[in-house]
Formats: C-alpha cells, structure tokens, sequence
C-alpha cells in the first residue's frame, strides 16, 4: 500500500468515528479498537484442563452458592480475576457442542480445572470457554439412562432414589456421558441403613439419548418438573480414571494442588508400576492368547490391596473383591456354586479387576489340606472366565504367604511379591500416611525410618496414629520426635509377645564396664562388612557368626545388646526353648521364620541365647522324634545361605560350648569364638561398678576402688550388679525410717560407703572356684588363636 492510499484509509476511518462516536476526538477511535482487542482474545483464551477428584470438584460447587451448585460432572472451576476482567453475567459456557456451569474462585490463570469425570468425558487437554446466555441452552423434555454395572446388587428401589434426588437440582447431560453419583449424598438412607453397600463410593450411569421435544439432542438442561426420565437396561462401560485422592483436611479449596495426593504410597510405587506394564496389554483386545491372571505374594500389612485399587482406579476399572474364605463351604457342590457365581458376577461388572484377598487359604477343607477337586475346577472356571468378553477382566490373587499350591500357582501368568520396605521406602511411606492425614509434624522422618526395621505400611499406619495419641495426650497439634519414640516403644512391646520381634535396643558402651578386648574384637568383625560392603562382596568371603561362651552373670547378653545400639542395628533376640514345638515341623519352622525376619530387617544381628539347649550334638539329644536333630539341621542350612540377600549378623552366648553340635564351630558358621570371663584385675572391676553406679548419687566417702578391694576375688558383673541394688534399696530404707515416704524423690536416695559395706555382708560370688577353673580349661581348648587375658 502506498502513501496515498494509506492517507485515504486514515481519512476513512476518522470520518467512520465522528459519525459513531461525535462526542469524542477521533484519535479515540484507536484505543476503541485496541480495548475491543483485548477483551475479544480474553474470551478465546486457551486453557489447560487440570483434574481433580469429585469430591474436590463438589466443595468449590457447594461454596458457591448458585443454581446447579451441585453439577460435579459438568462444572469448570477457572479464575475469579479472569471472569471480572471478561464482565461474565452468564454462568454457563460452551466447550464444542457441549455446555457445562462455570465457576470462580482464587486460582492459577490459564489453568480449568474439573473432576476426573468431566475430563475423561471431555477427553480434551486443553479448551477454549465460549459463554453463552442460559437462553440458549435447551430444555430437555425426556433423558434416557443406564446403570453401569457393578458387583453390588443395586435394587429398582435404590436406583429410582438416587436418580430423583440428584436431578432435584436441574443437570446438564451430554449423551454418551459417564455421570458419577455420590451414593451416601443422594441415597442416604440406604447407606446408613444397609451393610451390604459398605464399599460403595459411587454409582455410575450411562447417558443414551436425549430428546427435546421429541428430536433428538446431543446436550441440554434435565430439570425434574419438564423432564421425563427412563431407564434402560445395565451397561457395561470404563470410568474415569482417578490419579489423585483429597486429603483429611481439604477445606481451602484454592490451594488443590497441596491437598491432593497420589492413591498410591510412594512407597509402593515401585510395585504397582511393574504390575500396571503387566496390566496394560491386556486393556487393549488381546490379539495373543494368554490369561490375564496374576499373584501378588506379601506379608499382612504390606499394602497389597490398597496398592492394587489405586491401580484399578488409575486404570477406569471398577474393582471387585473378594475373599477365599467366601468360596469355601462344607459342601463340595457348593463351593464350585460359589466360584460359578463369582466368576459370572465379574463377567457382568466387566472392565474389572477381580481381586481375591487371602489366596493361600483356597482349596482347603475342613480338615486344613487343599483338596484337588477344587483346584481341578477353579482351573477350568478360569479357562471360560476370558471367553467372549467385551472388556477386559484382570484377575489378581493376593496371598499372604508363599504358601500357594504348585497347581495354583503354575497357572498365573506372572508372580510379584512385595517384599519389607527398605529403609528409604518407610521414609517414602510415613511422608505419604502423614501427608494423607494432614499432620504437622517437626520430625526427621529419615531418622524414624531408621529405627522402624521390619515394619510393614500398616505398621507404619500404626505407628503414626499412636503417634498422634501421644501428641494430643501433650495437648499439642504438632509431632515431635518424642511422640513417634514413645509409640515405636509402644508398638515393639506389643511385638515383643511374637516370635523374634525386631528391634534397636536402647544399651550403650557406657552401660558395660570392662571387657575391652572383647568389646573391641566384635567391633572390628562387624563393622568391617558395613563400612566396606563392596569389598567384601567381589572377594564373596563374609564373616557370619560370633560365639561367646563363659560363666553366667559375666556380661554375654549385655555385650550383643550394645553392640547392636553402637552399630544402629535391628536386634533380635532368640531364646533357644522358646523356637521348640510339641507339632512336628513346627519347630523347623519357627527356626526359617527368625531368619527370615532378620532377612527383613537386614542389616540385622540375631542374639541366640543358651545355643546349647537349641543346637545340641546330634544323635545324641535322647528324643524319640528326632526333634533336636532336625532343628539343628535346618539351623545350619540357614546360616549356610545368610549372606546371599542380606546383611545378617549371628552373636552365640552359652555357658556349655562342649555341649553344642560340632558343625556350628567350624569357619563360615560360629567361625570366632571369644570367652567372657568375670574381670580378675582391679581396673576392670572398677569400670563394671562406674557403669552400674553412674546414675547413682554417691556420697563423697565413696570410693569405687575401695569397694572393689573389699569385695570377694571371682566376683562377676551379675554379682556386682546385685551388690549395687542391694546398697541403693538399703539407703532408701534408712531414708524411709528417717522422713516421711510421700515427700522423697530420687534425688533424696544418696549412697554412702556404709550401704555398699551392708550389701557385701550377705554377697556371695556366683562362680565357685571349680567352676572357673572349668571355664578356663574350656577357654584354652577352643580359644588357642584367639585367647584374651583377663
């Protein structure tokens, strides 16, 4: 264009402004044009589709306040500013073809955000909001509706009370749509009245037709007075996927993006990624002939379920469970009834998963044994569970143990097990529990973690609610380390009434006087493998187990004890009585049981106390079953692999070593023996009576080096330990005497020389002359390359 021509342009469109717009310059015109500009491009602004759970999308409707402020499935929720800026008087918008309800509210510009079900009925990233007059939205004059089938038996009844009460309020219907109802919202009364419901979140419909005035429609207003409503047969369709779940404390509803979190546990992430790549070819129409039945092995507790409907959600399936125990009755046809009828119920509520819980429990009778015909037939049930379905069906056995028939288990297509959260896994399952339960907290996690060996996602759950007991037990609304310390104390004494219950105890060095040399030789053999793992294992030679033998009262069990709270080690104490059993087996078991949960709290020291009643010499023990000889067996096949997956320290303590199977001394076993002898020079025995008296109040007469001088030669730690009890409950009965009970405190009890020369008057040392000299013949004859003076 040239000059001329555009000065003609300018002449036109200063002429165009003074006959529209007469009272102003027309230099107005400009800014006019740049204005209407700016408005036009606000209104055809693009915006990211963000999902958020129903539940979410219901409290921004609720908190509005308007007509059709209950529409969860056809409501947008974008920025206040953005509707100011645009001077919205309409609260309604087109999405191509379709309407839905606009809301405002305090969030991030460009973002729309929407429940799972409108997304995936969208099934759009992003959009751009045309707003339109409610004028131009039609009223429906008849809907047509299905039920989408699920494993609940939804009576006419029940349905017709949730369909009138949610269109109570007019609803926007889109045909083809997936409508989400909350079913304790719009059908209470069958909710609060029915056990059989308990589970039921949600019922789904299916929209097929909509008519207005008898044409069909694609989109329109259902108001309950004008609408007629029908139902048509049960339908079979997927549902919106659910990535994210609200947490405890969603009452700010701007800030979603804080008061969201994954359905899963972070911890268990990793598991149900490798089951989801297993899933996911079979969502497809299975063009390779293969039965899309899985096993998830785990310890009670372990999350397994909770992690397989996080899945299902994730994938738009509907989940079916259902427990072993369910299909079992007294009668055999009754049984195969039981499965027919699972089998057929999940068909129907196909896309499913169907889940059934506690696994290594079918097939049994009455009498405990898995019976044939019922693996026979659950093997042919599943050979039609896959024929001639239009969704996909995933089954997915849960077992508690490995403990599943080989006839079962040869017929899944794949196994996982979901084996004891490590140390990071706890750390990533406590920030999922807490963040779930919206509690503040003032706690290194990391360290909790730590010291929460062996514990499962449920225990963790556990521990978080006694956590927050303790805390309000302080009238405080934040955690503190003190809470989880004294609900992990909690939980390890309700352990402790198990079999070999993991724990760190609480036994420092300072609590064990003397015994330098054997305190320092354990150290080395046990720090070596945790300091220089990488090491140790290209060269595959590892250092498995430390006997300690000598009198009794000398301090064994105090040492492993010590060792482990030093070391930041799981410890685990075994008596050896305790691992017998009157069943045959069962003792065999309770010896692969301690060993495996050591392997599960790895790295980990396993204490057995009195080896010689547990591990006597073969052959030899006089029972007539043979009991001890097969203990000792599955004993020493135990040790034998120790090492291969984990990191496990065995400690021995004994007053017999001449009594204990000769194969458990050999290298690679118990391959260090040390002798733990009472303290014979005078320096020891000082060290033994600071550590004991160190939380004493001594008089100033005291002196500890005077009290080990008066004190009999062979006196031993437990000897010395006697002798301190005995002086501080003497000088609390001369406090007693002298003022009243009610006003002492332990700051009041002062020991004096006196209480420690009362309590030696009826001191006897334990170890009698022979009987050391026993000892010390022993110590020569297993101990010729490692001999340690006393």
């Amino acid at each position: 264009m040239d000059i001329y021509s555009l000065k003609n342009v300018t002449k036109i469109l200063a002429y165009s402004c003074r006959l529209r717009f007469p009272k102003y310059p027309s230099y107005y015109f400009p800014f006019y044009m740049l204005i209407i500009y700016n408005h036009t491009r606000k209104l055809k602004q693009m915006f990211k589709l963000v999902a958020i759970p129903d539940a979410a999308i219901a409290k921004f409707c609720s908190g509005h306040g308007l007509a059709f402020c209950d529409d969860v499935n056809n409501s947008i929720v974008v920025s206040k500013t953005y509707l100011d800026e645009c001077k919205v008087t309409e609260n309604f918008v087109r999405i191509r073809r379709r309407f839905a309800y606009i809301i405002g509210a305090n969030i991030k510009a460009g973002e729309a955000v929407v429940s799972d079900t409108f997304r995936n009925n969208l099934n759009l990233d992003s959009t751009k909001l045309e707003f339109v007059n409610s004028n131009c939205i039609p009223i429906l004059s008849e809907i047509n509706l299905s039920v989408i089938n699920t494993y609940h038996d939804l009576s006419n009844s029940l349905v017709e009370s949730l369909v009138k009460n949610y269109f109570k309020t007019p609803k926007i219907l889109h045909t083809n749509d997936v409508i989400c109802v909350d079913f304790r919202k719009y059908a209470p009364e069958f909710y609060f009245t029915s056990h059989k419901f308990m589970g039921l979140k949600n019922v789904y419909f299916k929209c097929n037709k909509l008519y207005v005035k008898q044409n069909s429609v694609t989109c329109g207003l259902c108001m309950l007075s004008k609408t007629d409503i029908k139902q048509s047969a049960n339908v079979q369709s997927f549902v919106a996927p659910v990535f994210k779940s609200i947490t405890c404390d969603f009452t700010n509803c701007e800030d979603y993006d804080e008061s969201l979190i994954d359905c899963c546990p972070y911890g268990l992430k990793i598991y149900m990624d490798k089951l989801e790549r297993s899933i996911k070819p079979f969502l497809k129409k299975n063009t390779i002939q293969l039965k899309p039945t899985f096993l998830v092995q785990g310890s009670k507790g372990s999350g397994k379920t909770l992690m397989i409907a996080s899945l299902a959600s994730k994938l738009g399936l509907h989940l079916y469970e259902a427990n072993s125990g369910d299909l079992t009755a007294p009668v055999y046809a009754q049984t195969e009834t039981k499965i027919r009828n699972l089998f057929f119920k999940a068909r129907l509520c196909t896309p499913c998963v169907l889940l059934i819980k506690h696994f290594e429990n079918f097939s049994k009778n009455n009498e405990g044994v898995h019976d044939e015909r019922i693996i026979s037939f659950f093997k042919t049930e599943i050979e039609s569970l896959f024929e001639l379905n239009s969704y996909p069906l995933i089954l997915i056995c849960v077992s508690n143990s490995k403990e599943v028939p080989v006839q079962l288990s040869r017929d899944f297509l794949e196994v996982f097990e979901v084996s004891t959260p490590g140390t990071q896994q706890r750390y990533e399952n406590l920030a999922w529990i807490l963040r779930l339960q919206n509690l503040k907290h003032e706690v290194h996690l990391e360290n909790v973690a730590e010291k929460t060996h062996g514990f499962l996602f449920e225990d963790l759950r556990a521990l978080t609610f006694f956590a927050q007991k303790c805390c309000l037990d302080e009238k405080r609304e934040v955690l503190v380390h003190a809470d989880f310390d004294n609900a992990l104390d909690l939980m390890q004494s309700k352990y402790s009434q198990s079999l070999g219950a993991p724990k760190i105890p609480k036994v420092q060095w300072s609590d064990v006087g003397g015994l330098t040399e054997v305190k320092h030789e354990i150290i080395r053999t046990i720090n070596l493998p945790l300091q220089h793992p990488d090491l140790l294992r290209n060269t595959g030679l590892k250092r498995s187990g430390i006997l300690l033998y000598g009198p009794p009262g000398t301090g064994k069990t105090l040492i492993a004890k010590a060792v482990a709270t030093e070391c930041n080690l799981c410890f685990l104490s075994v008596k050896g009585p305790e691992l017998l059993n009157m069943y045959v087996g069962q003792s065999e078991q309770n010896v692969r049981e301690v060993f495996e949960r050591a392997r599960e709290a790895s790295p980990c020291i396993i204490f057995f106390d009195e080896l010689d009643s547990l591990a006597p010499n073969r052959g030899i023990s006089g029972d007539s079953g043979g009991v001890m000889d097969r203990v000792v067996s599955q004993l020493l096949a135990e040790m034998d692999g120790l090492n291969q997956s984990a990191t496990i320290f065995i400690i021995g303590a004994t007053n017999r070593p001449d009594l204990i199977d000769p194969a458990l001394l050999r290298p690679g076993r118990f391959d260090k023996l040390l002798y733990v002898g009472p303290c014979t020079d005078l320096d020891s025995k000082i060290s033994v009576l600071k550590a004991l008296t160190r939380k004493f109040k001594l008089d100033r007469s005291v002196n500890l080096e005077d009290v080990v001088k008066i004190c009999p030669k062979n006196i031993t730690g437990a000897d010395f330990y006697g002798l301190c009890s005995v002086a501080w409950l003497s000088c609390v009965r001369k406090l007693i005497e002298k003022t009243s009970p009610e006003n002492l405190t332990s700051n009041n009890v002062i020991v004096t020389m006196d209480d420690f020369k009362t309590a030696l008057k009826d001191l006897k040392p334990s170890i009698k002359p022979e009987d050391l000299a026993y000892f010390q013949n022993l110590q020569k004859q297993y101990t010729s390359e490692y001999k340690i003076k006393k």
